[in-house]
């Protein structure tokens, strides 16, 4: 696994391997397995990411604490019982 973070890290910041078929060259060089090479000439993601079992989905959930409602009740009771 570590080797191909290694490709990906080396493919984004080498310039020299922007072409086609440096890219080929390159992965030719480094002996990936050939599912992992494949997918990555071919510009396959979805390959990728399930060689790599990765999940590509990210959800983000934002939950607002109660307390805000407890307090407005608070308040309402102090503000009957002082009235």
């Amino acid at each position: 696994m570590s080797k191909i973070m290694q490709v990906l890290e080396q493919l984004g910041q080498d310039a020299n391997l922007q072409s086609q078929e440096s890219i080929e060259n390159y992965l030719t060089i480094i002996e990936l397995e050939k599912e992992l090479t494949t997918a990555l000439v071919n510009k396959d993601v979805s390959s990728l990411e399930r060689s790599l079992d990765v999940c590509p989905d990210i959800v983000c959930i934002i939950a607002t604490p109660e307390d805000d409602e407890f307090e407005i009740k608070q308040n309402e009771t102090k503000a009957v019982s002082n009235g």
